[in-house]
């Protein structure tokens, strides 16, 4: 019998050696988030089951485990690979929701921020100092996880638990996908 190793690299620090700045909110319109994230999802072949690792890997990021504490969901060294860190232990849900916010912060904060801060490296906090990236890239993670059209039939036909169990995504999640498409639970 073959055992599986986990590989639980260190976390880095939440200031290293070389400058670094928060995400800049990039201050999208909910239209401008849903489309991105469509274009994303189709550019990096998020589909019902493809591994994380996949999607990352056509994203051009990394993906690391860290034991607690981790305060870092997605670090952008100047001069290396990009890596989401996800904590262990955890939840495949909780992945893949932090997985796509980090996708979120890649794609909708990368360039501005890099603009305005140049010879910065990023890095994308759980506990970030303002909220308003970190709020657009999950809005970008619920939009990329779960499809506008998918969202709603599921949505229609059991609510918010049917929905968590078709893209394996906590109910908490889904929620906050049902209130930017102005939805709500009646049933």
């Amino acid at each position: 019998m073959i055992k599986f190793v986990e590989k639980v690299a260190r976390m880095p620090a939440r200031h290293p050696s070389y400058p670094y700045v928060e995400p800049v909110s990039a201050c999208p319109t909910p239209l401008e988030i849903e489309v991105l994230a469509d274009g994303c999802a189709h550019e990096w072949g998020c589909r019902r089951g493809i591994s994380l690792d996949e999607i990352c890997t056509n994203a051009g990021v990394d993906i690391e485990y860290s034991h607690y504490p981790n305060e870092i969901m997605l670090e952008i060294p100047l001069e290396a690979q990009p890596v989401i860190w996800l904590p262990r232990p955890s939840r495949k849900r909780d992945d893949r929701v932090i997985v796509a916010t980090a996708l979120g912060h890649w794609a909708l904060h990368l360039e501005k921020t890099r603009q305005a801060n140049l010879g910065c490296g990023i890095q994308a906090l759980y506990k970030p100092t303002s909220n308003q990236a970190r709020e657009e890239a999950r809005a970008f993670g619920a939009a990329f996880l779960m499809p506008k059209d998918t969202f709603f039939t599921f949505w229609s036909e059991g609510r918010s638990q049917a929905v968590s169990d078709h893209f394996d995504v906590p109910t908490e999640f889904v929620y906050l996908r049902a209130a930017s498409l102005e939805l709500r639970d009646t049933g």
